[in-house]
């Protein structure tokens, strides 16, 4: 069914005047997977089929039927029958006819098609991700409602574009689709915002930022991701709560009790019963204990462990193995590990936010949280008000708890387009709300902040009356003591009186940098013209450079001991117009030879280019004296001289004025960067140094800082009187909230008193502070919603944890954009069990780890996995691949034979930590993760072989410590090999398979003994999938 580009064109002229296709409210909708492909697979496929696509066009999958032929382009025009060439071809208005050799198509199958497409060609048998459709919402939809539909929505758009469907835009106007899926290149819509082309919108006002521009591309390579209500952007509504909102099933409360008997099997067992499935046998004793072994502790069962579990037949052995992990300090390093993926923390063991958060210090707490088995509804609140409860051990106050409060902070920095203070405080309270929502409650709350949930019952209003709570305080890092931390109005004034301070000597640092480039404007011009002479720029010269360096080469060898010292190449110029410059001394002799050095220049000032030129002087030209940028550097050496280094050496030192100036710069720019750097005193002055202040007639230096500076060294003692500790939170009393239009803060409209979501039931906060305490107790308030989604969250992720997969499989979105769960009555009864035994992590983990469910093989019958492909009822075990931690852990333990008494959050203590993150899909710290990715790459295998590290280094420790190398008993050997690594014991067919790998590698070495063959067979059970799996 190739299609003729110009019977198309031809026919599309007189199509394009009809109107496109209608929906007709009498007719059902058409189903691509029901109704359509069937049709084309019966009609068309013997020709366009994914194995033989005759004209380059497959008609067996929406998105290469959107695609099309290798001479047209799409057969299909979303929205518009009249336009689309595969309905063309069929009904004999374009040529060639199709079917070619076969009778047409009935008028109504005809008319099926027709109607698909009118429909806008839409695929029922997928579904964009979650993360896709919150990524419309957040970044597209905006734009769109703000900047694009005035003009191409409602009834009559312009040029019959009309942005308000999917399909509207697939459909296109008179110029055609205004976005191809999936190729941002070919989209008239990127052509048109980007003004690269004849057409460039918005018109008649600014253009969209790069940001925008880039979310635009983003949303096309994505494939057009659309919410499934296709008119849901050209409908206004007035924001209600339904009752379908009231009935989804993460809103509800909890059930009042749970049924007699209820257990995790018999909630299973109904299930089963009713697909008719047998669930799988128990898995045997080897397996098993590996299994709950790195799910609770994250280490591998040791051959004693083993041993001790084989050999004990008693009713209670497996539960008092379950026990013992559960003691474990390695248990609280793990699962707390879990609940960091949740707070963008580092993934070794500290922010990337920098020095700002204490990370270490809160993951610790963490670790000691869960091995204390803290009830999690404390651990909840302390997370948004640990700063203003008492101590969970009785204490009066605990930092760090107070770093729980500033934990939905720690995460990389990247407000890039943040440019005041305005915008990044926005971004930081939005992070809050965000972490509320999703970490805590498994609820996207955030989607509110620029209009009305689009699913879940959480209007606009609802966001910024919780947003209000967390902007009622102000984070830094402020150290403070417990006395001082309950008087929030001395806190403001010092607070206030120690900004003031600051700003003055900010300023009195830029007038003396200011002087410093005046008088360097000067000195430099002055040394210029004695000195240097500025030949070409740096991309021409290279050339150049390279030539000489190569005819120094040829000559070195015939340099002797008389030649002259001469110097070539030694200075910097600034970044944008890169230049060289040549010192040719007097005494170079004319014509004569180069004595081959190193020589060295750096291009641009920008602080990570200190030090590159460690005695070479370093000069920016810049003609514009007196004018300062924090990236410029006119002068960067504190004792500045010409170097050669090569064969002979030297130095010749440049004028005195030059150097004293270099060094004055770079003292007044050592107070600038400790003063914005120096976490612990973010607002206080420099510690004593000296200050470079420049007079006329030259430099001089003022070795005591100015009065002010004192001034606010007392503040600062009076604030810091007495405070051994940092906390990262202190009362600061800001008010209530504006709601912002469109989420921009440009845009404050009306004040939003602090409150909680309206279908959740409304608290109200009191006038008096910020509230965050109210907060905190309403999170957890017994028998509320709030309250049930957060034990169903927890309940959730804490299956997800020893399952691989949750039973609602979007741990951080129960809402009705989320995946509902196929047994909600499970996911409902193990969260009331969770709370009625008192919130308590370890019983909810013991609940799941004893059930006959989490104890079944990972093999199952025929008919369980034909009726339940997904595993979604859990008939059989779960089949995970370790985590990097898990991995490195294994690694660590195979070398020494030991887990450390004390073990280190994340991976501080691992070997080869980061190219363990990097290989094996460390989570990132630029968002909530709510699932660890598991790819399988390549790299991973060669890393594992090649590094000295991984592998091959501890096959050969472990074969040291388990003393194989010396024995020739090579049953024993392996057995000890087939435990350690994989705890169990090899099968007969890899015990031979092992005794020809050695009896052939004792041929090729000509080995007498088995060590060498041993390392070697022990690095290959290393690299396996079974060292890397647990079933």
């Amino acid at each position: 069914m190739a299609l003729s580009r110009t019977g198309v064109l031809i026919v599309a002229v007189a199509l394009s005047l009809s109107a496109p296709g209608q929906d007709n409210p009498g007719v059902r909708a058409v189903s691509f997977e029901r109704d359509v492909l069937p049709l084309l697979e019966a009609r068309c496929n013997k020709c366009h089929h994914a194995e033989q696509q005759r004209g380059g066009l497959d008609l067996t999958r929406r998105e290469t039927i959107l695609r099309g032929g290798d001479s047209l382009g799409a057969a299909v025009v979303p929205g518009r029958p009249d336009r689309s060439p595969l309905i063309g071809v069929l009904t004999g208005a374009l040529e060639p006819s199709m079917p070619e050799d076969d009778d047409p198509l009935a008028a109504a199958e005809v008319d099926l098609l027709r109607q698909w497409v009118a429909e806008g060609a839409t695929d029922d048998s997928t579904r964009f991700p979650p993360d896709d459709v919150a990524f419309f919402e957040r970044e597209i939809r905006p734009v769109l409602v703000e900047r694009c539909f005035k003009c191409h929505a409602g009834e009559d758009p312009e040029h019959g574009l009309n942005l308000a469907s999917r399909h509207g835009v697939l459909a296109g106007g008179a110029r055609g689709p205004a976005a191809a899926p999936g190729d941002p290149e070919a989209s008239l819509l990127m052509e048109a915002i980007r003004h690269t082309g004849e057409l460039q919108m918005p018109r008649g006002g600014d253009p969209l930022s790069a940001a925008q521009i880039a979310a635009f591309g983003t949303w096309i390579d994505r494939g057009l991701p659309w919410p499934s209500d296709e008119r849901v952007l050209a409908r206004e509504r007035r924001f209600s709560i339904s009752q379908a909102d009231r009935e989804h099933w993460a809103f509800r409360p909890l059930p009042p009790a749970l049924p007699a008997g209820w257990s995790v099997d018999r909630s299973l067992r109904a299930h089963h019963d009713r697909l008719g499935i047998a669930p799988a046998s128990a898995a045997d004793r080897r397996r098993l204990l590996r299994r709950v072994t790195y799910d609770l502790i994250g280490y591998p069962p040791t051959p004693e462990e083993i041993e001790a579990f084989v050999d004990d037949r008693g009713p209670d052995a497996y539960q008092r193995v379950v026990d013992r992990l559960l003691a474990s300090p390695h248990y609280g390093w793990w699962w707390g590990r879990h609940w960091l993926d949740y707070t963008r923390s580092g993934a070794n063991g500290q922010s990337n936010r920098g020095p700002a958060f204490d990370a270490a210090r809160y993951e610790a707490w963490v670790t000691r949280c869960f091995n204390e088995d803290r009830p999690w509804n404390w651990f909840a609140r302390a997370h948004v008000a640990g700063d203003l409860m008492p101590g969970y051990d009785g204490a009066d106050y605990s930092i760090e708890q107070a770093l729980a409060a500033a934990a939905p902070l720690n995460g990389p920095r990247t407000f890039e387009e943040a440019s005041t203070e305005t915008f990044v405080l926005m971004d930081k309270l939005d992070e809050e709300v965000e972490f509320l929502g999703r970490s805590l409650m498994g609820i996207s709350l955030e989607c509110a902040r620029c209009h009305d949930h689009k699913f879940d019952p959480v209007s606009q209003r609802d966001y910024y009356a919780l947003l209000g709570f967390f902007q009622s305080s102000w984070y830094e890092p402020v150290p403070v003591h417990t006395s001082t931390r309950r008087d929030a109005a001395a806190a403001v004034a010092t607070r206030r009186e120690l900004l003031a301070e600051r700003a003055r000597l900010n300023g009195y640092l830029r007038t003396a940098a200011q002087k410093i480039s005046i008088a360097g404007g000067g000195q430099i011009k002055k040394w210029q013209r004695s000195r240097i002479a500025v030949l070409a720029p740096v991309d021409r010269r290279l050339i150049e450079i390279e030539q000489q360096v190569l005819r120094a080469e040829q000559q070195a060898a015939e340099a002797t001991g008389d030649a002259k010292l001469a110097a070539d190449y030694a200075l910097a110029i600034r970044d944008n117009q890169t230049r060289l410059a040549r010192y040719a001394p007097p005494d170079f002799p004319a014509g004569g030879g180069a004595i081959l050095g190193k020589y060295a220049h750096v291009i641009g000032g920008h602080k990570q280019t200190r030090g590159l030129l460690p005695r070479a002087l370093a000069v920016g030209l810049d003609d514009a004296a007196g004018e300062l940028e924090e990236q410029d550097r006119y002068w960067k050496q504190e004792r500045a001289r010409w170097s050669e280094r090569g064969r002979f050496g030297g130095h010749r030192r440049t004028d005195p004025e030059v150097a004293e100036l270099a060094a004055a710069y770079d003292r007044v720019e050592a107070i600038e960067d400790e003063l914005a750097n120096d976490p612990s005193r973010p607002w206080l002055p420099p510690k004593p140094s000296h200050l470079i202040v420049c007079c006329e007639g030259g430099l001089r230096r003022a070795e005591e800082l100015p009065p002010l500076d004192k001034k606010a060294k007392a503040a600062g003692l009076r604030f810091n009187s007495n405070s051994p500790d940092r906390v990262w939170l202190h009362p600061y009393f800001m008010g209530d909230s504006r709601l912002l239009l469109r989420g921009d803060v440009l845009y404050p409209d009306t004040v939003v008193p602090r409150g909680t979501p309206e279908f959740l039931g409304s608290m109200r906060a009191l006038p008096e502070g910020s509230g965050r305490l109210q907060l905190a107790e309403w999170l957890t308030e017994p028998g509320s919603q709030q309250a049930a989604l957060v034990a169903r969250t927890a309940a959730n992720r804490a299956w997800q944890n020893l399952f691989g997969e949750a039973l609602c499989r979007t741990p951080k979105d129960l809402g009705r954009l989320g995946d509902a769960p196929e047994m909600p009555e499970l996911v409902d009864g193990l969260a009331k069990r969770f709370a009625q035994r008192g919130w308590s992590v370890k019983s909810l983990v013991r609940e799941i780890v004893t059930s006959a469910a989490y104890q079944r093989s990972s093999v199952a019958d025929d008919q369980a996995v034909s009726r339940d492909p997904e595993n979604r009822f859990f008939a059989r075990g779960p089949v995970r691949r370790l985590q990097y931690e898990a991995i490195a852990n294994t690694m660590a333990w195979h070398k020494t034979g030991s887990r450390p008494a004390t073990p280190a959050l994340r991976d501080a203590a691992l070997p080869a930590a980061a190219e363990y993150f990097v290989q094996f899909d460390g989570p990132s710290t630029y968002e909530l993760i709510d699932r660890r990715n598991a790819s399988i790459a390549a790299t991973q295998a060669l890393f594992l072989m090649n590094q000295q590290a991984a592998v091959r280094g501890v096959a050969k420790s472990l074969v040291a410590r388990l003393g194989l190398g010396e024995s020739d008993d090579l049953d024993s050997v392996l057995a000890a090999l087939y435990t350690q690594c994989y705890q169990r014991l090899p099968t007969e067919a890899e015990r031979a398979s092992a005794r020809g790998f050695v009896q052939r590698r004792r041929e090729q070495v000509g080995a007498a003994r088995v060590r060498e063959e041993v390392q070697e067979y022990a690095g290959l059970l290393l690299c396996s999938n079974e060292a890397f799996f647990v079933e």
